[in-house]
C-alpha cells in the first residue's frame, strides 16, 4: 500500500510501531512532544521510566525479530541476562522454586531500551522523527469520516492516510474526538491504587551474584506492601518499593530505607542497607488499569488506530504492557498485509487488538478487583480464585511454576494450568530465601 503514516508518540510503543510500518508505508512520521537525543535519558512524557520495566519472553522474541541482535547490543551495554529461575520471587504464599525454567529474561532501564530501538528506527530512510512537537488534534475530512492527518503545534497539518495513536496512558485522543463532535470510547477501569517509589544504587558490575532480580509481590486483599530490586546497566541496582490499596513508600532516605527493611524479602533491604545510593527516590502513582474500547465506536474515523497504553494501560506490576504493545504493532502490520483497503484494515485491527488484551486484562482485573469495594463479577471472581489456588501451590511444585511462568510470559495457553489447578493440593514443605 502507498500509505503515508503518522505515529503519535515517540516512546517505546511508537518506535516499535514505526519499525513495523516502515516496510509497509511509503513514509512514516513519528511525532513526539519531548526532545529526543541519541543517548539514554529520562523524559517528562514517560515518568514511569525511572521505575522497573521488563520484557516478557514473548515480547523479547518479537523485539529480536524486529531488531536482530538487540539482546546482544543490550548485553554489550551492561544489561544482565539469565534464566528466570535465578530470580527469587516472594509471593504472599511463599518463595518461588529455584529451578531452571527455560525462560530467559534481560534486565535494563527503559531509557537504554528506547535509545537502542530509536537508533535503529532512525536508520530507516522511510522514517522521520519530529521531536519537540506537540500534537493538538486530529485533522479530518469535511464529513469527519476519515483522518487526513494530525494538527501539530508550529507545523500546521501533518498529512497522513493512517494515524496511529501510541501516546501512552495519558493520550488525549478521547478529548480530540470530542472536540471534533465525535463520540469518545467507553472505558473499563480497575484500580488497585498502586504506587511505585524507586531509587538507584551502585552495583559491582564485575561480580556475578546468584540472583539478578528479586520481587516481593502485593496481592489483594491483604498484602499491600512489596518491593523489587533489579540489576541494570552501568553497574546499578534499581530498587522499587510497592504500595497497593493507597499505601505508598516514603521518598526521604530514612523513610525509604525503613520501608525496605520492613519487607520480608531480604534481597531488597540487603541492597538498601549496604549499597551506595546514586540519587533521590522518585514516586509514580495512578497505575490502575484502563481499557478504552475503541473497537466499539461506531463513528471512529477511517484510517485511525490506537495501540499500546493509549488503548489499554495495565497495572505494571504484572509486566505485560511492553509485550502487549509489541504484539499489537506486529498485529497491525499483519492486518495491513492481509486486507485490501486501509479503512477495512484499521477496523479489523482495532477489533483484533482486543485479543492481545484478553489474558493480561483478565489477570490484572481479576486480582486488582480485590482491592475495590463491592461485588466482583463472576468471571473475575473465578479467575482470582484460580490464581490464588495456583499461587498457594507454586512454592512446592516446580513444574507448576514453569507452567505458570509460560502463561505469565504469554508463551503458553492458560489451559496448561487448568489440570494442575484442579488437582488436590500437596502438603506444604515450607520454603526460605535461597
Amino acid at each position: 500500500m502507498d500509505i503515508r503514516a503518522v505515529v503519535v508518540g515517540g516512546g517505546y510503543a511508537g518506535l516499535v510501531t514505526a519499525r513495523v510500518l516502515a516496510g509497509r508505508c511509503a513514509r512514516v512520521t513519528v511525532v513526539e512532544q519531548d526532545g529526543l537525543g541519541p543517548d539514554p535519558g529520562h523524559r517528562r512524557g514517560t515518568p514511569q521510566s525511572r521505575h522497573p520495566h521488563a520484557l516478557l519472553a514473548r515480547g523479547a522474541h518479537i523485539l529480536e525479530d524486529l531488531f536482530p541482535g538487540l539482546q546482544d547490543e543490550l548485553t554489550d551495554r551492561g544489561a544482565p541476562v539469565s534464566d528466570f529461575g535465578r530470580f527469587p520471587m516472594l509471593y504472599p504464599t511463599g518463595w518461588s522454586p529455584r529451578v531452571p525454567t527455560g525462560i530467559v529474561l534481560q534486565t535494563f532501564s527503559r531509557p537504554l531500551l528506547e535509545a537502542c530501538i530509536r537508533r535503529r528506527v532512525l536508520e530507516d530512510p522511510a522514517v522521520t522523527v519530529l521531536d519537540g512537537t506537540r500534537v493538538t488534534g486530529l485533522a479530518l475530512d469535511a464529513r469527519r469520516e476519515r483522518v487526513a492527518g494530525v494538527r501539530a503545534e508550529g507545523r500546521g497539518t501533518l498529512e497522513a492516510d493512517l494515524v496511529v495513536i501510541a501516546a501512552g496512558r495519558h493520550s488525549r485522543l478521547p478529548a480530540w474526538l470530542a472536540e471534533a463532535g465525535l463520540a469518545a470510547p467507553e472505558v473499563r477501569r480497575v484500580d488497585g491504587r498502586l504506587s511505585y517509589v524507586s531509587r538507584i544504587y551502585a552495583r559491582d558490575a564485575s561480580a556475578d551474584p546468584a540472583w539478578q532480580a528479586s520481587l516481593q509481590a502485593t496481592l489483594a486483599p491483604d498484602t499491600d506492601r512489596g518491593g523489587a530490586v533489579v540489576a541494570i546497566e552501568d553497574g546499578r541496582w534499581l530498587v522499587c518499593l510497592l504500595g497497593a490499596d493507597g499505601r505508598t513508600a516514603p521518598t526521604d532516605p530514612d523513610g525509604f530505607a525503613a520501608y525496605a527493611a520492613g519487607l520480608a524479602n531480604p534481597y531488597v533491604h540487603e541492597i538498601t542497607g549496604t549499597a551506595e545510593p546514586l540519587g533521590p527516590a522518585y514516586r509514580y502513582a495512578g497505575l490502575g488499569s484502563a481499557w478504552h474500547r475503541y473497537d466499539r465506536l461506531h463513528t471512529r474515523p477511517a484510517g485511525l488506530v490506537v495501540l499500546g497504553d493509549a488503548l489499554c494501560s495495565l497495572n505494571p506490576l504484572y509486566g505485560h504492557g511492553m509485550t502487549v504493545a509489541a504484539l499489537q504493532a506486529v498485529l497491525l502490520g499483519r492486518t495491513l498485509d492481509g486486507t485490501t483497503t486501509l479503512p477495512r484494515a484499521c477496523r479489523r485491527f482495532q477489533r483484533r487488538a482486543g485479543r492481545t488484551l484478553a489474558l493480561p486484562w483478565l489477570m490484572a482485573a481479576s486480582l486488582d478487583l480485590g482491592w475495590q469495594p463491592g461485588r466482583t463479577p463472576l468471571p473475575a471472581a473465578l479467575a482470582r480464585r484460580l490464581l490464588h489456588r495456583l499461587l498457594r501451590r507454586i512454592p512446592d511444585d516446580p513444574d507448576l511454576y514453569r507452567r505458570f511462568l509460560g502463561v505469565q510470559h504469554l508463551t503458553a495457553s492458560p489451559a496448561t494450568l487448568l489440570g494442575p489447578a484442579l488437582r488436590p493440593a500437596r502438603a506444604r514443605t515450607g520454603g526460605t530465601a535461597a
